[in-house]
């Protein structure tokens, strides 16, 4: 007999109706499971019972699966019709209707702001009148504290453009593409930097050759906003690549201000100075007048790019937009607790998540834990939403190119780490889930790490199958 039987003949992630050994044997796919730290869960979502079950309890990496369980979390938090606001207004006096005192953009973590959506409330500032801005452009990040990576993540992420920093105030991922031009046979090259906040300095140190190209663009320093370019390039040759910024708020307002300018609106110090003054705070700020506003895409077309590509930064930017919402400021201790909070009404028992993204080394969970998120997040009011953000394998995202075989729609989020490979989500049937899964494989080294991929789809095409 089934307990907790939820909306639209799903079962509860607490319960289970085993009638024997499940028919998918995980054993068939992964022959060293005495050598690797395999966990998987499987479950018809009508009836209950278990698809495939091995070391379903046993807690390991989650990987980038994770960010299913912070997009369910959030919806919970927040709903997926949540909305970002980036306010700026006049800070001080305004002198006349053409010059003000100050000016204050009052950021709250919104991890979709482009360099476009930055021209755009410039030019909105600009069609209130103002030209002139005699004092400074303060900047409000007091949404979240000083922390800028989550707990244990490493150097090597911070390096890297997938672990870009979080931060209120935020463009383009807190990314810059950098494109290094060779042109014609003149060892003499051209450098380009979007978006361009005037901050981000490029090292070049390239031998010119006529062949045996080799190019690396990138900062050793996750500190600094110092990018370094070496290698070998050729005539008429050309790299781009996209790094991480070092100081994300101050690159933010740099890309502001510079749009500011370009809209007509000039940050000119009565004291005189060759730069325009910013100043980044962590104390709100009042704004004496509201200027424009820049609004987001709701939560749930921010999360399905989320999803689909696996932003790391926009994950973390929305964990401590909960917490921020929840306690007045976004830390990651804060959503810890939240998660947690979220993993225990939903049955997940063993799981220890820090982070939003799932790059964090101190994540652990079951397959269980992911599959009792899942369930949970299907048995929401924002179920459908919810389940849409997922990505269709062999369609979308990271999975667009896994299991273009299987005959039933799989929506999963893949999840990589060294030594880690994970596929989560759920089998449907007429845009209806049937069933739910998670294969987490971890320990992995040698051949059974470069062909761990593989063997993770096979599994889940045959629960797939059986699902159906």
């Amino acid at each position: 007999m089934i307990a907790g039987a939820a909306t639209g003949g799903q079962v509860s992630a607490a319960t289970d109706s085993d009638s024997g050994e499940p028919p998918v044997d995980a054993g068939d796919v992964f022959d060293h499971l005495d050598r690797a730290a395999i966990s998987v869960f499987a479950r018809d979502l009508e009836t209950g019972e278990s698809i495939a079950d091995s070391g379903s309890s046993r807690p390991v990496p989650p990987a980038s699966t994770t960010k299913v369980l912070t997009t369910a979390t959030a919806f919970d938090e927040l709903g997926p019709d949540y909305r970002y606001e980036t306010t700026v207004g006049v800070v001080g006096d305004r002198r006349n209707d053409r010059v003000v005192e100050s000016l204050g953009i009052v950021a709250r973590g919104d991890p979709d702001v482009t360099a476009a959506d930055l021209e755009s409330l410039a030019e909105a500032v600009a069609e209130t009148g103002v030209r002139r801005v005699t004092d400074r452009l303060v900047v409000d990040v007091s949404a979240f504290d000083d922390g800028e990576h989550a707990p244990a993540w490493t150097l090597g992420d911070a390096v890297n453009s997938y672990g870009s920093k979080s931060s209120a105030f935020v463009v383009d991922h807190n990314e810059v593409e950098v494109t290094v031009s060779r042109q014609g046979n003149d060892c003499e090259f051209d450098v380009a930097v979007e978006p361009d906040s005037g901050l981000i300095d490029v090292d070049v140190d390239v031998e010119c050759v006529d062949e045996d190209r080799f190019v690396t663009i990138t900062t050793t320093d996750h500190w600094t906003n110092t990018v370094e370019v070496g290698g070998r390039m050729v005539p008429d040759d050309e790299a781009t690549a996209d790094v991480p910024v070092g100081t994300p708020n101050e690159h933010a307002a740099g890309v502001f201000v510079r749009a500011l300018e370009e809209a007509g609106v000039n940050i000119t110090p009565d004291g005189g100075g060759p730069e325009p003054e910013v100043e980044i705070t962590d104390e709100p700020i009042e704004l004496t007048e509201e200027l424009a506003t820049h609004e987001s895409r709701p939560l749930s077309a921010i999360t399905d790019g989320l999803n689909d590509w696996s932003y790391n930064m926009v994950a973390e930017n929305i964990a401590r937009t909960v917490a921020a919402e929840r306690d007045g400021v976004g830390s990651w201790a804060a959503w810890e607790g939240i998660l947690g909070s979220a993993l225990e009404d939903a049955g997940a028992e063993t799981a220890q998540i820090r982070d939003g993204s799932g790059l964090s080394r101190h994540d652990l969970a079951s397959a269980r834990d992911v599959v009792a998120m899942i369930e949970w997040g299907l048995e929401a009011e924002w179920s459908d939403t919810f389940r849409e953000t997922i990505p269709i394998a062999g369609e979308e995202g990271t999975v667009r190119n896994r299991l273009t075989d299987v005959e039933p729609t799989v929506r999963a989020k893949s999840g990589s780490l060294r030594g880690v490979t994970c596929l989560a989500g759920v089998v449907e049937d007429d845009e209806e889930p049937i069933a739910s899964f998670a294969v987490l494989a971890a320990n992995l080294t040698g051949e059974r790490a470069s062909g761990a991929s593989p063997r993770v789809d096979e599994l889940v095409a045959k629960i797939a199958d059986e699902a159906t």
